[in-house]
Formats: C-alpha cells, structure tokens, sequence
C-alpha cells in the first residue's frame, strides 16, 4: 500500500446524540457567557512555575494562564537557570495556541484523512497492533520517540508498554544524538562526564555550538577567552570561535587525527604525570606508538590545520590548565566518531583532566539519566513500578549489529529500522508508532524510510502538529504540548499540575499509552489514572540481560575509573570483546571528494531559528529563516558566479535538493554546510543511507561529498 503524503482532512460530522451529549455543556457555556457579559464573572489568571523542553537545558519558566489560554512565559529567577529564557521558550504561548495544531484523532480512509472519536482511534490501533502481533510476533512493533523525549521519563513508560506488548524495540532519538558521545567516554574512563566550565582555564570547544545548543552558558565561555584560553574546533566559524583565542577550522571527518597529533605532541614533551598515568591507565605505552606517525606537518597534511596551530593547542591543554573539552555532534556524526571521542577522552586524561589536580571525582557522576554504579555508571538505571512486564523472548534490533550501542542505552538502534521493515533484517517491522517524532525528516535515509512508510501494516504518530511524517500515518493521535502536561523536573519528577489546560481534544502521551493498554488488554500495567500518580509508586531496577552485563576485574587495588580495569582504559578491553580495535584508532571518511563532487557535505548544525524540525510551524521564529540554505566559501562561490541569496542546487551521489546559497569566509575551504530538519529541502536526502559508524551505528552526517550549482 502506497501512502502519499496527504493534506486533506474531512471534519468530523456530529450525529443526533453528540449533539445531545453536548447540549448541557453548550447551554452552561452560554450561561457563563451571559454572566460574563453582566461583570459577574471573569476568567481565573494564575501563573504556574514550570520546566520548558524544547532542548536540554530545561530552563525554568513561569507561565502566565487567564482562563484556558497561555498568555505569557518568563523566565523564572529561582530556578537553576536563574530566568534565562530564549526564542524558543517565549514561543512556547504561540505553539500552544498555533493554528498548526491538531485538534481531533484522525484516520486515514483512501487520499483522505478523517476526523474520529478517541475511542474509534485507538480501537483501531489495538485492533491492527493485534493483528501485527498473530501474524508476525509481538517484536514487529516498534515505538520511535523523537527530540521532545530527550531525558523524558515517558520513554520508560514507552518501554514498559512496549514490554508488556511483547517487544524489545523503543528506539529514542540516542539513535543519532549524544549516544555516541557517552560511549566514548565511558569506555574511556568509565561514564559520561562534563566540563566544569566555570572552573576551566582552557577550554576547548570541539564539534559543538554551545551558543545556540546551551545558550545559558555562553556568556561564561566566551570569558575564556579573556581570562583564559578559548579553542573552538569547528569547520564553521560560530558565534564563539568569533571571540576564541584560537578557531581551527578542520576538515570534517578529521577530528580523530588531529586529537592523536595532539595526543602525540603531549607525550613528546613529557607534558603529563608519569606516575598518575603508570598506576591508573591501560595501554599508554600501545597509545604512545598509535600517536607516533601524527606529526604536526602530518596533521596539517590531514587535517589542513599549520601544525604550529597543532603545537599551541597541545601547549595550551596540558600547560595552561585546568582543561575542559565540550564535544558535541560535530565529532560525533562521522563514520568515525565513537574512536574519534575515545582519542579526544584520552587526551583529557593525559592533561590532567582526573588525576585530582584540575577537578573533583565527582564529575564522574553526571546529571540526568541515572546509572548502575554497581555495573558502570555509563549504563541507565532503568527502574518501573511493579507489577513489572515479562521480559520479551527477542532482542531489539541493532544488537547483534551494534551490540554496545544496546548495551549503553537499553533500546534499538533506530537507524536500522528501514532495514528492518525493507528486508526484514532481523525480522520484520510492521507496526511503527511514532510518539513526538518526525523520523522521515530527521533520520538517516528519508527515501528509504518514505518506501518503508508504504511497506508498514500499521503507522501511527502521537503529536501536537500534522508533520511530515504524520502525513505518512494510518491513524494520528493530537498529543499536548509539554506546557499542556504535567511538569517534569530535572530529577524527573512529575507534578501534579500543568501549566495550562490541554486544547482541543489533545491528549497527554501518558494518557494516549494508559487507554491503549487497556484496549490491548495490558491494562494491569497501568494501573495509574495519572503519570504522577506512578511517579509516586515504589520502582525496582528492569531489563538488564545477565548474559550481557560486563564482570569489572579491576587491576588496581582502589580503581579510580569505573572501567572493567579500574583505571583510564586508552586500550578499551569491551571494545576488544566486541571486535573493535581497544585502541582509539582513527580512520578517514569512506567518500573521498572527486571533481564531480567536490565539497565535503556537512549537514546538522542547528541554526538559531529551529530545532531539529519544531518550530516551523511557529511565526515569530519561523520568520528568523524561512527558506533552507547551504553556506560555502567563497573561494568555491566565486568560480561559480554564486552570490548571496541566490537559488541553486546541491547535489550528492543520493540525490539533488533545491535551496539558497549564503557565500562566507567563516567555513573551511571544502565545506558546504547546511541546517537539518527542513521537510522540502531535507538534507538527508543527499545522505548515504548506510555509512555509519561501526560502533555506535551512527550516521554520517557531516562527512558526506555533493557539487553545487546555479538552480
């Protein structure tokens, strides 16, 4: 069955007895409209403290409501954001209350979709989940959550739903985002960590943009620069590398050579703690000889950084501490990336980073999702009520392909879900639900995955907007915003209140999992009328597979790493027992630049204006960037008669898309770098939809090759 993208909704009739049902409601309406015009009543205002997520900082907000709408959002002054608030957040009233939104569950009947009743939509999703499961096994659904999820405790409730269904397969957006990272340094030096950034006199800005990701924070970056140094690692020169002491515009794909030229030049000059690095580190000496052919003229070879630069920064990290790295998905979207993080991790502990000198143990335990510190911290802690579901006879997809991937992150790795549903690699995928997620824009493959959309049984999107990818659906359920549910915390706790009262016949996602458990027959799995009444329950830890769970054999008598040794593994043994290399050994981009396409395609930096894929729906942000553009050097513009503003055409081995060129000297020489999440103008169109990186199963974003041409 091929399903076209459709816009047409039929509005739903109302028959004899919804009109009945609806009489005392209208004439209590007309009553409350009469006292209100006599001056006897008005609507209650009340201002609720609040959590926005539109990204991760979780600023702290206030919401100003008179009656049923949001009137306005501030920045709240006790919270730990100390009241910052960006675009986005003071968006938050015109998303809410946008036009875009939808208002009533929908199904799809031929080129139409039709308006239906709660309950007639979701009697339809268990009645085909049900079919799905007698014909192909409970593991052939699949629930992908998308940005909006990030560190949501609803993706343990999507998990325990998914369990009690039968299936091992939630996939979240750790698929393509930040995963990668965590790996990296966990199986460097045990979990996850982060840069003391007020601490850190040097620090090094590597593949991130802290100045649209964390705004929060870039007033006390950009002080390092004055006070300290301020490296920013990045083939674009963003707002931060304007103020850096140093920009080191890298070839993309390159970062890993570039951390082993720096790795080698620290260990030349003795510039580390011999005996902290001989008592608490595996395989120094095996890095030693891996770094040794990383010269400084062999990394401007590489890399196309002057190898003085290569010097400087290596002086700077090792002598001018202390030292903190932000990495981010510029290092982490190559086909290379997890080893690349694995390189940048080691020379953080070559410059001090752990040895007691620069910053306390306890960054070691992150904020956020919680870990085993039992196991390895870098492992979630995932932990649900009682009565907890059987755990499913399958494994998630991805694990026998990525098997630290799902060791790390407890999920499937969605990146393979095309494959899965195209070639029933490992078994097939027929029923895909889609909770906040706009896979078929932001994911790797959007032909694949539209040609997968046709092949599904079922395709079900849970959202506040019509996106993309809902336009792909069999039945779509309008979900809430976050403003419109209960508040979550950073420690996740949930209250009991929400800043403002659902709209429409929105439905919180808890609620949509609650009632369709019920008409799947699961409903003793929640028991719960609200997500905050089972934050409250007693939880237990879940879903560990004993068979995959890693022995620690410390070789240390204190380990000071939560590694399987105890100490800084620079030779990682579980990558080894995995078949990878222990050594963070760096390897080129597979797509090498030829005169037909001579551009190194970077796609993903977030611009101001959008996240991901949200927001276009919104004016006051919308009206930032309209059109999609790719930004070139203009050394590459010039030959090509292109200025600023003109349409031209990108093209890749994968396909061609139409957008705006923005000419500049803030990009290294061979890029051309555009945003992601634009539907018409979709990046991951010019993708390879199988490049990947080989532990984490990342996709390669950054690190493809395309021509441009006028349009």
């Amino acid at each position: 069955m091929s399903r076209q993208p459709i816009n047409t909704i039929v509005r739903r009739k109302f028959t004899r007895r919804d009109l009945m049902k609806a009489a005392p409601i209208g004439a209590a309406v007309a009553g409350v409209g009469v006292l209100a015009a006599g001056g006897l009543s008005k609507e209650a205002e009340a201002a609720t403290k609040g959590t926005c997520r539109f990204c991760l900082m979780h600023c702290g907000i206030i919401g100003h409501t008179k009656g049923e709408r949001l009137e306005k959002v501030e920045g709240d002054l006790a919270s730990r954001t100390r009241g910052f608030i960006c675009e986005h957040g003071f968006a938050l009233r015109e998303m809410v209350h946008s036009g875009a939104r939808l208002k009533h569950p929908m199904i799809r009947q031929g080129d139409a979709f039709h308006e239906v009743s709660w309950d007639d939509a979701l009697n339809e999703v268990a009645k085909r989940l049900d079919a799905v499961k007698a014909k192909y096994g409970p593991e052939a659904f699949l629930i992908q959550t998308g940005w909006p999820m990030v560190r949501h405790p609803l993706v343990n409730w999507l998990h325990r739903f998914a369990r009690a269904f039968g299936s091992p397969n939630v996939s979240t957006v750790a698929s393509l985002c930040e995963a990668s990272l965590r790996m990296g340094q966990a199986l460097t030096v045990g979990s996850k960590y982060s840069s003391d950034v007020r601490r850190a006199k040097t620090m090094v800005i590597w593949g991130s943009n802290p100045g649209v990701t964390a705004p929060p924070f870039l007033h006390v970056i950009a002080k390092k620069a004055d006070g300290g140094n301020l490296i920013v690692i990045d083939p674009v020169k963003t707002g931060l590398a304007r103020e850096a002491t140093l920009w080191v515009p890298v070839r993309p794909g390159t970062d890993g050579a570039l951390a082993l030229g720096l790795i080698r030049v620290v260990l030349e000059n003795g510039w580390y703690d011999k005996a902290f690095m001989e008592a608490n580190t595996l395989g120094l000496e095996e890095l030693r000889a891996l770094a040794a052919t990383y010269t400084p003229p062999e990394v401007e070879r590489l890399c196309g950084i002057p190898a003085a630069d290569v010097e400087r920064i290596a002086r700077m990290m090792a002598q001018e501490g202390p030292t903190g790295v932000w990495g981010g998905l510029g290092v982490e979207h190559h086909e290379n990336g997890v080893q690349t993080l694995r390189a940048m991790s080691s020379l953080e502990v070559l410059v001090g980073r752990f040895d007691g000198t620069q910053e306390p143990r306890s960054i070691l335990t992150p904020p956020g999702p919680r870990f085993r510190d039992e196991i390895l911290p870098a492992l979630y802690d995932m932990a649900t009520p009682e009565p907890v579901p059987p755990a499913p006879k399958a494994r998630p997809i991805g694990r026998d392909t990525f098997p630290l991937y799902e060791m790390f992150n407890r999920e499937a790795q969605g990146q393979l879900l095309a494959d899965a549903v195209l070639r029933d690699t490992p078994y097939p995928i027929r029923a895909v639900m889609l909770v906040a997620s706009n896979a078929l824009v932001t994911s790797q493959g959007t032909q694949r995955l539209e040609e997968a959309a046709d092949k599904l049984d079922l395709l079900v999107a849970v959202d506040p907007f019509f996106t993309h990818s809902a336009r792909k659906a069999d039945v779509i359920l309008p979900a809430t915003t976050f403003a419109e549910s209960p508040d979550i915390d950073d420690d996740d706790r949930v209250a009991a209140q929400s800043i403002v009262q659902p709209q429409h016949e929105a439905w919180p996602d808890w609620k949509v999992i609650v009632e369709l458990s019920k008409r799947l027959g699961l409903g003793q799995y929640f028991p719960w009328a609200t997500m905050h009444e089972a934050s409250k329950q007693k939880h237990v830890p879940w879903m560990f597979d004993p068979e995959q769970q890693p022995k620690p054999q410390p070789t240390v008598e204190t380990p000071k790493f939560s590694t399987l040794s105890g100490r800084a593994e620079f030779k990682s043994q579980l990558l080894e027992r995995a078949g990878h290399p222990g050594l963070p050994v760096w390897t080129p981009p597979t797509e090498n630049l030829t005169p037909e396409f001579p551009l190194r395609l970077v796609t993903g930096p977030r611009p101001r204006a959008y996240i991901n894929s949200q927001f276009h729906d919104v004016p006051s942000v919308n009206a930032r960037m309209r059109t999609a553009e790719v930004t070139i050097h203009s050394s590459v513009a010039k030959p090509l008669g292109l200025a600023t503003g003109m349409p031209v055409k990108l093209t890749s081995p994968y396909g061609s898309i139409q957008l705006t060129v923005v000419v500049t000297d803030d990009v290294q020489r061979e890029c051309a770098v555009m945003a992601a999440g634009f539907a018409d103008a979709n990046p991951n169109r010019l993708i390879s939809p199988d490049k990947r990186d080989p532990i984490s199963g990342f996709p390669a974003f950054r690190s493809g090759i395309c021509r441009i041409e006028k349009s």
